[in-house]
């Protein structure tokens, strides 16, 4: 009886308990929940949605405690039944979530490259990836050290040229790694696929020749596009070794500006002395005095071979004290031609036999003569060589004249006289006898070996005049030395004394036809050289634009920044 009015609503199970009294109590504690069940059934439903592991597990502990009825037997037989009905199949994702995951190695992803790159090989089409400008860009404007993504994405990318590997280093596959159905990315063919292009594209071949870097994905390194220049990734082309850099200031910039300038003004004043310490004097003969009677001789080129002689006088008003050099010079003549300064053979003016009848064919025109004779030495800058001749007398009274003494060696390089011009051994003859079976350039009165009379050992291809015109110079006015003052003579031992001079002057050197002048000068030198008025000008010059600045820069200071109040942020 008490079971029977002990149940107020309907139960599945009933829960016995060894106290008559508990059970009691607990009979009219069930009447009042149900009472409260019938007024708010939606709380009752909201309280057992929240917990359902609880009422599972308190389901459970009954089991052990209760009868069930007859009728509530068959009712869950039933739905049993039909629960069975209904279980679904087992997927590979059931399979696949019981089962623990196997861990990847290196051999599976070398099965995979060999199984891959087989004959047996599966080809899945795949849609191109709309990849936005912004990512590109944004990869474009700065260095990507690690890059992250999946190998359709990072290939894409590659593709667009918005990433390079050129300075790859690593390339690091997460093998084990799992989606929520528990695949790998191998499991799967799209990524699978994706990831054999890009090491086909250049890692493979790239380790086999164990190579750092990888060419772009399907484009040749030297192609154009956007990344085609871009420097190498390393701490020096990227400008990221270690700097100082300066606080650049009013207290530190003004000064060194103001020392600036006071230093390059000391240095132009100081070579300006320098120079005009030097004495010089110049004389252009081209048709100064009689010499235009040869200068009119040699516009007809028919009387090159005859001789003709000048003399131009001059004076001194203040002594050459030191060594006096004696320079010949020339105006508008272009010895930095290019066809001009090939046109020579080395290899003959070296001394070489071989090349003394067979010239270079950097000679043409001037290699051979109308009769086929080979010309010794060869070339457009032999041939065009300057062979005026001068002789300097010093004249202390009318009656009395004093022949000036110059050296005519020791004038060219060491390197020159000894390395790159050589006479051909002579062989115990003579070195006529050497020279034979060639002809002397077409504008030349003597041949090579006849330049000296008076010495033969300044004859041949070791003349220092040949020399000396043999070394091209750099700008169409030039002058090129012709011989020093010997001071051993004792009336020139302090150099040269003032006075009445003159040059006899053998005109040979024709100028018309290239609108050119002659001149001769004498000058004495100083360690900085002769008078060359252009580096401490450019230092005078530097100073005073240096200090100009400086003092602008001192006035905006002192006007606006002195004291920071007047500076506009």
């Amino acid at each position: 009886m008490m079971l029977q009015s002990a149940i107020p609503r309907p139960l599945t199970s009933m829960f016995f308990h060894a106290d008559a009294s508990e059970a009691e109590e607990e009979t009219e504690q069930d009447k009042q929940p149900a009472e409260k069940a019938k007024t708010k059934p939606e709380k009752r439903k909201r309280v057992t949605e929240k917990n359902p592991k609880a009422k599972k597990k308190k389901n459970n502990d009954q089991k052990e405690f209760t009868v069930p009825q007859k009728k509530e037997v068959e009712e869950e037989q039933s739905t049993q039944h039909r629960r069975k009905r209904k279980r679904k199949k087992k997927t590979i994702t059931d399979v696949l979530a019981t089962s623990e995951p196997k861990p990847g190695s290196a051999a599976d992803l070398q099965d995979l490259v060999t199984q891959y790159f087989s004959d047996k090989r599966s080809v899945i089409e795949l849609e191109e990836l709309k990849l936005q400008k912004e990512q590109v860009k944004l990869l474009l404007k700065g260095i990507t050290h690690i890059g992250v993504g999946t190998p359709g994405r990072i290939s894409a990318l590659i593709e667009k040229e918005g990433l390079n590997l050129q300075a790859l280093k690593y390339l690091i596959v997460d093998w084990n790694w799992r989606d929520q159905k528990l695949r790998r990315m191998w499991d799967i063919p799209e990524i699978k696929l994706d990831f054999m292009k890009l090491l086909e594209s250049g890692v493979l071949a790239a380790c086999k020749e164990d190579k750092p870097t990888v060419p772009p994905m399907g484009k040749a390194k030297d192609k154009s596009g956007p990344l085609a220049r871009r420097p190498d990734n390393s701490a020096f082309k990227q400008q990221r070794l270690p700097a100082w850099s300066p606080m650049l200031t009013a207290n530190t910039v003004l000064p060194f500006f103001y020392l600036l300038a006071l230093i390059c003004m000391l240095l132009g004043v100081w070579l300006l002395l320098t120079v005009q310490s030097t004495q010089e004097i110049k004389l252009d003969y081209t048709e100064l005095g009689n010499c235009d009677q040869c200068f009119q001789l040699r516009k007809n080129v028919s009387y090159a071979a005859q001789t003709c002689s000048c003399k131009v006088e001059f004076s001194i008003d203040k002594a050459f004290k030191g060594d006096v050099f004696f320079y010949y010079g020339l105006k508008n003549f272009h010895q930095n031609l290019r066809r001009y300064m090939d046109s020579r053979d080395d290899e003959q003016t070296l001394g070489r036999k071989n090349k003394l009848k067979n010239p270079s064919s950097y000679c043409e025109p001037f290699a051979k003569d109308a009769e086929g004779v080979p010309i010794a030495p060869c070339g457009a800058v032999a041939n065009s060589m300057f062979n005026d001749s001068f002789t300097l007398t010093y004249h202390p009274s009318r009656s009395q004249t004093i022949p000036v003494p110059l050296l005519r060696k020791g004038l060219t390089w060491y390197t020159d006289k000894n390395v790159k011009f050589r006479n051909p051994k002579t062989d115990n003859l003579t070195l006529a006898a050497v020279f034979e079976g060639t002809r002397q350039p077409l504008y030349w009165q003597k041949p090579v070996y006849d330049l000296d009379p008076h010495d033969p050992t300044n004859s041949g291809f070791i003349n220092e005049d040949l020399i000396i015109w043999m070394r091209e110079a750099a700008f169409p006015n030039f002058k090129k030395l012709y011989g020093i003052l010997n001071r051993a003579d004792a009336s020139f031992t302090k150099g040269l004394p003032k006075g009445n001079y003159s040059i006899d002057i053998s005109y040979n050197f024709p100028v018309q036809y290239f609108q050119g002048r002659k001149e001769v000068v004498l000058t004495t030198l100083t360690w900085f050289g002769g008078q060359n008025h252009f580096l401490p000008i450019a230092y005078l010059v530097t100073s005073s634009l240096i200090l100009l600045m400086a003092v602008v820069l001192t006035l905006a200071w002192w006007k606006f920044g002195k004291d920071g109040k007047n500076m506009k942020e």
